[in-house]
């Protein structure tokens, strides 16, 4: 048997799913029931789904990085990454964003509806009637369901966006290792791009996560701090002004741990340089008996 040919598999159900059937995952159903019933096996796997796929991602972030390249080129600046990804990836990153910022609205909406639902059944007040009191037990009821419905699709959808970065990111590296001249590979080694592909890329899974936190977080605190000072006053800003406090704090450290994390990138270069170094030679080790001494020399690149 020729362990070479490729086995087909099953097409992945994502690919014909509905929307909704998209955002409330029923797609994987079918594997559901097939695991419940037998164990499930490597040829139960489907396809990758088309969209997430290196080559499909890899052309499209090496087209628009040959746009900016050209761009660069007429402006005689550096091309920009950030923008490359932002052409390639920012629609989508923007609608999440707006789903995000739904989705914080009915989080602050709920318990404020919830408050007014409450107000009805203490005695003797008579703002609220018994008809908009069935309004507001619907909407505790409709913020609870958008929340399950609007939370779950956006976190899957932020953690697929984070990993086509690191797919796109992951092929255009390797693409452009491919290309490069002997002068350019002169200065660049083994190392780095190793560490590039293995460690570097994979903090885009992580930052997607909380980018557009960085926006709706404001925006959120800005509106409980006005509600919470109508049911508290003056209490409640200063409550929000100490936690503001400590932002500086937080930007100062993460300057620090920004800086010792390049150190630690750069020993990381340097130690997988020497291992991919020492492995390629491990002939000549072994024949002259050199171990000992590159076992030492390994030991100090890891300390």
């Amino acid at each position: 048997m020729d362990s070479g040919v490729k086995k087909a598999r099953k097409p992945n159900p994502r690919e014909n799913a509905f929307p909704l059937s998209a955002a409330t995952f029923c797609y994987t159903i079918p594997m559901f029931i097939q695991g419940f019933k037998r164990d499930l096996e490597e040829s139960d796997l489907t396809e990758t789904y088309s969209k997430h796929k290196s080559d499909y991602l890899g052309n499209k972030m090496e087209s628009y990085w040959k746009a900016e390249e050209e761009r660069a080129c007429r402006k005689q600046k550096k091309p920009s990454l950030q923008r490359v990804l932002i052409k390639a990836f920012g629609w989508e990153l923007m609608f999440y964003g707006i789903v995000l910022f739904l989705s914080e609205a009915i989080r602050i909406a709920q318990p404020i509806v919830l408050g007014q639902l409450i107000s009805f059944y203490t005695p003797g007040q008579q703002e609220i009637t018994q008809e908009e009191a069935y309004y507001y037990a619907a909407g505790v009821v409709l913020c609870s369901l958008m929340n399950i419905l609007i939370a779950h699709p956006y976190m899957m959808g932020m953690l697929h966006l984070g990993m086509k970065l690191r797919v796109a990111c992951c092929s255009l590296i390797y693409r452009k290792s491919l290309k490069l001249s002997k002068t350019a590979l002169r200065d660049t080694t083994a190392g780095q791009v190793v560490n590039l592909l293995s460690n570097d890329v994979n903090r885009f899974d992580v930052a997607v996560l909380f980018a557009h936190q960085l926006w709706v977080g404001p925006i959120e605190t800005v509106v409980c701090t006005y509600f919470m000072y109508l049911q508290v006053g003056i209490a409640a800003a200063v409550g929000v002004l100490a936690l503001i406090m400590f932002i500086p704090i937080q930007f100062y450290f993460g300057r620090q741990i920004s800086k010792l994390r390049m150190r630690t990138a750069l020993r990381t270069d340097e130690r997988v340089r020497l291992m991919n170094e020492i492995i390629s030679g491990i002939q000549v080790i072994k024949m002259y008996a050199w171990e000992k001494s590159f076992a030492k020399l390994v030991h100090t690149a890891r300390s």
